[in-house]
């Protein structure tokens, strides 16, 4: 995994990106949709319970992920922060490329205030995401005196061209009522855009995943119901970008641009050079159930992995190159 703080334009403005790898053995996950993260914390901080934990999670789902540290306490003046979150957004498509993320599948995820950072730029930015995920997000103007500086409302800012929101709230938040919940998916409504909607009964302002590890010791962020948030939006998310190709189950369906080590061991027997390239360093193959499909469907590498003393870390370097070297036709 690639893992990058990058310092933005503005003083203590940092994206954290982290990058899952690229694996020959995953072709068809070769680009990522991504989750861009931001924390809450009321604009006074960015809360670490938001954070690193929501991108790891994320980041189990097959998703690349990015946290926003964005501008706080008299820096949140508007639309600095706005413009902080459209900054994180431009630089994760503009390294698209580079990353491995579809341009096209980036999904902002905001938590509390870090909900209404992501409601604006949904609503508001210059450049949108694809796709909004609020959590217990603040939207209404009219109860925005408990930040540091005047916060605009955003649920006046939505038009048909705000992204399909998901968006979870709990009944038991006494810090941000449930009705800027309601408020702003009745603005979804109005303006035809699609959204996806769970208030839970119980819970704590601040849920984050709802379990133990992100609680802080406190039990009212803890909660098994309320915690099914996470699996409720990852699914919405395959629903809204679509699911890794799949083919008709076979790996042989991904293209092969390069033999090697990795490349399933029916491709590679099927061609007669890398055949003999093999039975030159693996003799002990020429006698290996190689039509039995499960084996084809191997890789090489995984399969001298799970064969004690097959071959020595030389002979898998020598055998990688060799495979390497002969021309992909």
């Amino acid at each position: 995994m690639i893992y990058q703080t990058i310092d933005l334009s503005q003083e203590n403005l940092t994206l954290t990106a982290y990058v899952l790898d690229s694996s020959n053995e995953m072709k068809n996950a070769k680009v990522r949709p991504a989750i861009l993260i931001f924390p809450g914390g009321g604009y006074h901080y960015c809360s670490d319970r938001e954070a690193e934990p929501i991108a790891m999670a994320y980041l189990a789902e097959g998703f690349h992920a990015f946290v926003l540290r964005y501008s706080t306490k008299q820096n949140a003046e508007y639309p600095r922060p706005l413009n902080d979150a459209e900054e994180a957004l431009e630089l994760i498509r503009e390294r698209s490329q580079e990353w491995g993320v579809d341009p096209n599948k980036v999904a902002v995820c905001g938590f509390s205030a870090g909900g209404h950072l992501a409601a604006a730029l949904g609503t508001m930015g210059r450049t949108r995401p694809n796709a909004l995920i609020l959590g217990y997000p603040w939207i209404m103007e009219s109860t925005s005196n408990l930040f540091p500086v005047a916060i605009p409302g955003v649920d006046q800012s939505v038009t048909d061209a705000t992204p399909p929101v998901f968006l979870f709230h709990t009944l038991a938040d006494a810090l941000v009522p449930v009705v800027h919940a309601l408020t702003f998916v009745a603005a979804l409504e109005g303006s035809k855009v699609p959204f996806e909607l769970h208030i839970f009964q119980n819970g704590g302002h601040g849920l984050s995943l709802a379990k133990p590890v992100t609680s802080g010791g406190f039990s009212k962020q803890v909660d098994p119901h309320a915690a099914n948030w996470f699996g409720l939006s990852v699914s919405w998310l395959i629903n809204q970008f679509g699911n890794f190709e799949k083919g008709s189950g076979s790996i042989h369906d991904v293209a092969i641009t390069e033999f090697s080590m990795d490349v399933p061991l029916g491709d590679l027997w099927d061609n007669l050079s890398c055949r003999q390239a093999i039975l030159d360093e693996l003799p002990a193959l020429a006698n290996f159930p190689v039509d039995d499909e499960q084996i084809r469907e191997a890789t090489l590498r995984v399969l001298i992995g799970v064969i004690p003393d097959m071959a020595s870390s030389d002979v898998i370097d020598r055998l990688n190159q060799r495979l390497r070297d002969i021309p992909v036709v």
